[in-house]
């Protein structure tokens, strides 16, 4: 989410764990992975390589309501310690920040991730979504009732819940094409790039690594982290176009 009240915060479900109790021995050979704009816990798209006992998920959200384990903007992680978490993952978040602020949020992403690190980052593909517009489709189904106004201009019902709870934090800012998000990614300083155009979902994958990869190390981590269907899509590792 874009915006909120930022700094760290105690959870109040019992039993949970905060950033601070993450960090003692008993979770030292975990790996951890940070969920920006996580939402819910256990709601929203689960990446299918972090899951327990191999993995330690954090959630970190602007909105109090949903009790994140952390309470921030997603373009202002000050409160968290850099190089502290082997992944960072974002589901249908940065289409969320307008674009100014999309670059700074792929920067602090970079800083919380330790040397071996990876972003896994998705959002709506915009291509997919001018394909129908342009075929005069603006309000036709295309996937999971999502219509191509629902991808471009904001889901109406959830952006009407969120006026309703008193924020706007479920319209849509920006958006992105493969080549142009991979460019982003690479102006925030990560070094090695895999991406997906997921079209049955309206979706695009990319996985943006730390440090350079070679192109199989790079193809693997995709096949380990992507959501994997049919596959009607186009797969490739890449380097931004200049």
């Amino acid at each position: 989410m874009p915006a909120g009240a930022i700094g760290m915060r105690q959870s109040n479900r019992s039993g949970d764990l905060t950033p601070a109790s993450l960090n003692i021995a008993a979770t030292a050979s975990l790996s951890r992975w940070l969920n920006v704009g996580s939402g819910v816990a256990g709601s929203g798209l689960r990446p299918p390589g972090m899951c327990e006992p191999n993995w330690v998920e954090v959630r970190l959200d602007a909105d109090p309501a949903v009790l994140p384990d952390i309470e921030s903007a997603a373009n202002d992680l000050h409160g968290v310690s850099s190089a502290s978490f082997d992944a960072v993952f974002s589901s249908h978040c940065i289409e969320h920040l307008y674009l100014d602020q999309a670059l700074p949020a792929l920067c602090e992403w970079r800083r919380v991730l330790r040397e071996q690190g990876f972003l896994l980052l998705v959002c709506p593909d915009l291509q997919a979504a001018a394909e129908m517009i342009a075929d005069d489709r603006l309000f036709d189904v295309a996937y999971a009732g999502i219509t191509p106004f629902d991808i471009v201009f904001s889901h109406q019902g959830l952006v009407s819940q969120g006026r309703a709870a008193g924020h706007h934090w479920m319209e849509h800012r920006s958006g992105y094409t493969l080549s142009s998000l991979t460019q982003l990614v690479s102006q925030a300083g990560f070094e090695g790039f895999a991406g997906l155009r997921l079209r049955p979902r309206f979706e695009l994958w990319l996985v943006a690594t730390v440090n350079k990869r070679s192109e199989e190390a790079l193809r693997q981590l995709a096949q380990q982290h992507f959501l994997h269907v049919q596959r009607q899509q186009q797969d490739h590792s890449q380097k931004p176009r200049p």
